[in-house]
């Protein structure tokens, strides 16, 4: 049964129910000990982060709670919006019983917002959907899908977008997305499995188009963005927890995409699916979208209101590089990989007051201040050999070692 949104969308699955009451695909088996158990498809989190979009955030929510996916768990995180938000949550709350509703007292950015959502949340996987995006009815289904039938576990997947503009679909891909599509890079023969869940009823179901993994592309690492927004990515909530506890990380206003997903396909790789699965509504408030994307025209201003994408960066570079044991040790990292990824994620710095060397390159300040703490993980020769190939003065490469931990030497 179709059902309009309400915001005139019509989405396919939905039902008239005052509540959806989310089921779970199992079956139950009693061991030898008499004991029952059931193995379960993962659970999705979705986390809504909203600030003054209440004339879009019932139609978000339908979208989640209309999803073909059994097993999704909904939380609205509001950013202490002004607007008919409150309003709109308590008409959310009375249809859908099963949402959780995080009520911010102030508005700290939507950073701080989406990890307060994570805290609270529990599903294996996680999406982030923006208050005035939508889900297409199978999207989580997808996702899902395309990762349980991975031979290469990736840290998320992304697929495309449907841009809108009022009630109508303007473009029916998403620009950075398609220029990998475009290419043959990324392709891997036997890197997939069709997954068939082996307990309770039939998923996917009969109607699931398995074809979807004949379109998939691997992205290696880069530094550049590749992927859809924010609202079509499901990423592993392992992933996420690499590079969630950077402190830096809930002072961004914005940037939480570019964050994770350069960051966790840095470490683990991720996957394009060529296949709608949400749609991005255009408005005019959007910071990344004004207009609807056209060939050889910009369509938004970079390092505008907003954008907080080179703080984003640079938080990046900072949590790497103060983590190198992590990524180091425990993901198998050798050092000369481990300096070949920091490399590729470098970035100019955009504190103010620093050397000339230090303006350049994000990653070579943060070596030179944390070279104590991350000697024990590296070569020694590797790192200053990296850092004199950033062009960073012997003077103060031959200083690492003999300063306060910390701190940079003097300017060179």
């Amino acid at each position: 049964m179709d059902e309009e949104t309400s915001n005139g969308f019509r989405l396919r699955g939905k039902t008239n129910e005052p509540e959806r009451k989310v089921t779970v695909t199992s079956v139950s088996r009693k061991d030898s000990g008499g004991e029952t158990r059931s193995l379960r498809l993962p659970l999705v989190s979705v986390i809504i982060v909203n600030f003054n979009y209440g004339r879009f955030l019932r139609a978000a929510v339908d979208s989640v709670f209309g999803q073909t996916y059994p097993n999704i768990e909904c939380i609205v995180v509001d950013n202490a919006s002004t607007d008919e938000s409150g309003a709109e949550l308590y008409a959310i709350e009375a249809r859908y019983a099963n949402v959780k509703i995080v009520r911010r007292a102030e508005n700290g950015g939507q950073n701080r917002a989406a990890l307060e959502g994570f805290a609270v949340s529990t599903g294996l996987y996680v999406i982030f959907l923006d208050a005035d995006d939508l889900l297409l009815p199978n999207c989580i289904e997808t996702h899902v899908f395309v990762h349980l039938s991975l031979r290469v576990h990736v840290g998320f997947t992304s697929g495309d977008m449907l841009q809108v503009s009022g009630d109508q679909v303007v473009l029916g891909t998403e620009h950075a997305f398609s220029r990998v599509m475009k290419t043959g890079r990324g392709i891997k023969p036997r890197a997939v499995r069709p997954y068939r869940h082996p307990f309770g009823e039939t998923w996917p179901p009969e109607n699931f188009d398995c074809r979807v993994l004949e379109t998939i592309r691997f992205v290696h690492l880069t530094a550049q963005w590749v992927w859809s927004p924010t609202s079509a990515n499901c990423f592993r909530r392992d992933a996420l927890c690499l590079f969630a506890d950077n402190p830096a990380l809930p002072n961004l206003k914005t940037g939480t995409d570019l964050y994770f997903c350069i960051g966790i396909n840095a470490v683990s790789g991720s996957v394009l699916i060529d296949a709608p699965v949400a749609v991005y509504r255009l408005h005019g408030g959007n910071v990344y979208s004004l207009r609807p994307q056209l060939n050889h025209v910009l369509s938004y201003a970079p390092g505008g209101a907003g954008d907080s994408n080179a703080k984003a960066r640079a938080a990046l570079v900072d949590h790497v590089v103060a983590h190198a044991h992590r990524f180091v040790g425990q993901h198998a990292f050798i050092a000369f990989e481990f300096l070949w990824l920091l490399w590729r994620l470098d970035c100019k710095n955009p504190d103010p007051g620093v050397p000339g060397w230090a303006r350049r390159s994000r990653a070579a300040a943060t070596l030179v201040k944390n070279y104590d703490a991350i000697a024990p993980f590296l070569p020694k020769w590797a790192v200053k050999a990296w850092l004199a190939l950033r062009l960073v003065p012997l003077k103060v490469t031959l200083s690492l070692g003999k300063n306060p931990a910390g701190t940079l030497p003097p300017p060179a």
